[in-house]
């Protein structure tokens, strides 16, 4: 018995060694630049077969026949290659794999917490894609996010809510950006801080933020740079300037993006009313690299240096506004120039320690300097003409009669330096089941210092009454004899500030998250195979969500002395709701939340300093109280997804520094005397409007006004019981006047309707042909509405500026035709060809202000011979067309 089973024992080893059909798997490993692996572990999951690759990448093994074999291709510095191979008996199979580098710790950017307060995470659409002037990341603000107004193509200033363009938090990599002090006008101010091309996401709130961000009265924006894992460049080039970006990834440790951007403006300047010698040169230079130190820790390294230098020798301008009424024309010939420069360099260094799965430590240090020089001599000689009104004349439209001339002076030798140093770390714990809970805490000190030179006056001559000399004095020789001599400048400001102070910031917050099960009924009825109507009432087991966030910052500066505290809190809720399309059901994504807490601003430089130059040391900071209901809404229409966003809001505002806005230099008054509020609601819906491609659209209603606390004015009456108007009544002697207590007037950014709407089409793919791809040819419009802002006549009495100038309203538009993309055929290039290389080529016309509307940014004031006053508007760009070529690779 025992030795017939050695037998068969003995036969069953015999064929398993001499018969088992076998095979050769060989192959190649390299990697996504296209090196060889050496040292790959080669395996056959569930055997133990095995081997590594050479120097050359390549390996060969033995492996069973006739059976489905799975492939794993491992390597320290790689993400681990699986493939499934079947090989026939005696066959040789030869594979080629590519390992894609892997980082040593998800180090993603992307990977922000947008928490509980309404931090919309968005990924911009590509600054090459959108028709604009000036391609930056916050000109998409205005349609991709809510609460957002913009009024001026030219500058990247943007206002939230009905705060200015100060009182906006924004940060690149965590760090706190500024942009210049003395721009005063979109021409000016040059490129933004933020390189659009090297942008990955953005995070951004309208309100109600939480308090890891920083003390500002109105929103935040949080940009992130790409992380690069792979080669890629872009370059750009218009009328307008040339950009060039590059990104790579040359080791597993280390990757770096770099970026040049040149913009001169004198083509789109041409488009403004005033016309002469435009001299405009905008450069920009920026650097990030990330090396990774080891598994747990990575070191960032950025800096940036920019020259926005602005010159213009003006020579004329010729203005027409008014109505069917009162058609008037400004003419202005002008002498002299313009030099203004501004040059910022910044540099950061950060290290990012993860201990474990759960914590992470941020520990930055960043560097900001300004140097900023504006001078200008320039004299005008103006004549204010009436036009002909009556259409019927042979004459219309050309100048009736003059009513008045005149001159003006402008002069200005104004410096700023200033410099800014910073030291930061913050922590993230997550803790908790599931890691519902997450603990941040940081804390900050910032050293300032600022000096600040400013001469400048302007003198207007309404009626050519300033002379050299009184002309009685004509032949006099005794000087004692003659009167005094002297000129009256309309407007004059001479100081010089040094100011030196530092900051101590600090917060801690904490979000946790809930699930709570519930019961639902489902009572509906259905539609079964047969047509036959079905009531169908089931119950069922799901979950609801709740997440809520609190928080404290406190904000310390030695300038005043002052410490505020803001408390801050957040929740929102997902509900269970249900329902039924096409006899499945689904749950609705749906999203609401509240926010509320205290926003202090504690003033910086431009807020001490009040309209005369001077330093008030007794400043307080601003206080703003968020209360913000919002809601977010997932939906599909047209089976594509569709998400719409809602926020209701209200701020109330305390110990507020009043302001005027000129063009975009604001102007403070340097006290704590006002208070106000604002409040309104945001709506905002994008989604594929047209299939694959994102569109979005944006409606805001505002209302903010401010109660300036010690101000007030005097009607005067004549004795026909007339208010006294100069220029307007003829009996200007006052019998009796009244005490008027302004109260609560428009704030400078009280716009009441803003509307917003991008949006990107392209031809169907179906209209395809052999010869032309018509989906290649796409077009994106760029639409804005904003309704009309307050303004004044110049001075500090703000309760003047009730006027209301005119309507904002642009639309851009861009035509794109791909040049090379994804279905070019290749074969046509030759190997060697550069073509061969490009990812995407396309070309693009843009038409800026399709229209051709005259936008008011802010107004020039003349006095005609009678007194009356006149507001003459200074106007925006007109039409221009802009080609652009656009490379990737």
């Amino acid at each position: 018995m025992l030795k017939g089973i050695l037998t068969i024992i003995s036969i069953f080893f015999f064929q398993l060694v001499f018969f088992t059909q076998s095979a050769t798997l060989t192959g190649t490993v390299r990697n996504d630049k296209g090196y060889y692996v050496s040292d790959a572990n080669v395996s056959i999951a569930n055997t133990k077969k095995g081997t590594t690759t050479d120097e050359k990448g390549r390996f060969s093994l033995e492996v069973p026949a006739g059976e489905q074999l799975k492939v794993v291709v491992s390597s320290a510095e790689y993400d681990t290659h699986t493939e499934f191979v079947t090989l026939e008996e005696g066959s040789t199979e030869d594979l080629i794999v590519i390992l894609m580098t892997r980082m040593l710790r998800p180090f993603d950017a992307t990977a922000k917490d947008p928490g509980t307060s309404g931090m919309n995470y968005y990924k911009p659409v590509g600054a090459q894609n959108i028709p604009t002037p000036i391609p930056n990341i916050e000109s998409q603000l205005r349609f991709s996010q809510v609460g957002v107004t913009q009024n001026n193509e030219l500058s990247a200033g943007y206002n939230v809510r009905g705060g200015n363009f100060d009182e906006n938090l924004i940060y690149l990599n965590g760090i706190e950006i500024y942009r210049p002090f003395l721009a005063r006008s979109g021409q000016q101010e040059g490129m933004s801080f933020i390189n659009p091309y090297m942008v990955d996401n953005i995070l951004f709130s309208a309100g109600g933020f939480d308090a890891r961000y920083g003390d500002k009265l109105s929103s935040v924006l949080d940009v992130s740079y790409k992380d690069p894992r792979e080669f890629a460049a872009t370059t750009v080039a218009s009328f307008l300037g040339a950009n060039v970006f590059v990104q790579d990834k040359p080791s597993v440790r280390l990757n770096y993006l770099l970026g040049a951007r040149y913009q001169t403006n004198a083509y789109l300047f041409g488009a403004l009313d005033t016309k002469g010698d435009y001299k405009p040169a905008f450069l920009d230079l920026q650097g990030m690299v990330n090396y990774h130190i080891n598994e747990n820790t990575r070191l960032t390294l950025f800096g940036t240096y920019a020259d926005n230098k602005y010159r213009i020798v003006p020579e004329n301008r010729e203005t027409n506004w008014g109505s069917i009424n009162e058609a008037l024309r400004f003419t202005v010939y002008y002498e002299g120039q313009e030099v203004t420069q501004f040059r910022t360099a910044m540099g950061a260094a950060s290290i990012e320690n993860r201990p474990n799965d759960h914590l992470k430590l941020y520990f930055t240090t960043s560097m900001f300097r300004t140097v900023e020089s504006e001078n200008f001599d320039i004299l005008g000689e103006y004549r204010l003409d009436e036009l002909e009104r009556d259409i019927g004349s042979d004459d219309f439209g050309e100048v009736a009669y003059t009513r008045g001339v005149g001159g003006f002076l402008e002069h200005a030798r104004n410096d700023l330096d200033a410099f800014v140093a910073n030291g930061y770390h913050r922590g993230v714990l997550d803790w908790g089941e599931d890691h519902k809970n997450r603990l941040q805490w940081g804390v900050k000190y910032q050293h300032e210092i600022t000096n600040d030179k400013i001469s400048e006056w302007y003198m207007l001559d309404s009626a050519r009454f300033n002379a050299p000399h009184p002309s009685d004095s004509v032949g006099y020789v005794d000087p004692s004899a003659q009167p005094y001599q002297e000129l009256h400048l309309s407007y004059s400001l001479k100081s010089s500030n040094s100011v030196s102070s530092n900051r101590v910031t600090g917060f801690i917050q904490n979000r946790k998250g809930w699930e709570i099960k519930t019961k639902r009924q489902f009572a509906d009825s259905l539609i079964d195979g047969d047509s036959t109507i079905v009531w169908v009432d089931t119950t069922f087991e799901t979950s609801q969500y709740v997440n809520a966030t609190i928080g404290v910052r406190a904000h310390y500066w030695d300038f005043n002395d002052q410490t505020v505290i803001s408390p801050r809190a957040s929740i929102n809720y997902r509900p269970a709701l249900f329902f039924n399309h096409n006899n499945e059901m689904y749950r609705r994504n749906v999203t609401f939340r509240f926010a509320t807490g205290f926003y202090y601003q504690p003033p910086f430089y431009r807020e001490i300093r009040n309209l005369n130059g001077e330093i008030n040391p007794e400043i307080r900071a601003q206080q703003s109280i968020h209360f913000v209901f919002g809601t977010d809404y997932t939906f599909f229409m047209w089976d594509r997804r569709f998400k719409f966003t809602g926020e209701a809001y209200y701020k109330h505002l305390s110990d507020i520094i009043p302001y005027e806005i000129d063009n975009v230099r604001i102007r403070y008054y340097g006290e704590n005397n006002a208070k106000g509020y604002a409040t309104g609601l945001d709506f905002k819906l994008n989604g594929q409007f047209v299939k694959g491609i994102e569109s979005y659209a944006s409606l805001s209603f505002l209302r903010t006004q401010e109660d300036i606390l010690d101000d007030f004015y005097y009607n005067y009456y004549n004795s026909d019981d007339e208010l006294i108007v100069p220029g307007y009544t003829v009996n200007n002697t006052p019998v009796d006047s009244e005490r008027i207590e302004p109260g609560y007037i428009p704030r400078p950014t009280d716009q009441f309707l803003n509307f917003s709407l991008f949006f990107q089409d392209k031809m169907p793919e179906e209209w395809n042909t052999a010869k032309i791809k018509w989906s290649t040819f796409k077009v994106n419009l760029n639409l804005m509405f904003g309704s009309r802002l307050p303004y004044g006549p110049p001075g500090d009495a703000r309760y003047n500026d009730t006027i209301r100038g005119t309507f904002f309203r642009r639309v851009d538009i861009g035509f794109s035709k791909d040049i090379i993309g994804s279905m070019t055929d290749r074969t046509k290039f030759s190997e060697k060809s550069i073509l061969n290389h490009i990812d995407k080529m396309w070309v693009s016309l843009e038409v800026f202000n399709l229209l051709d509307i005259e936008n008011t940014t802010n107004y020039n004031w003349i006095t005609d011979v009678s007194g009356r006053r006149y507001s003459i508007p200074n106007t925006l760009t007109t039409r221009r067309i802009n080609l652009k070529l656009v490379i990737q690779f």
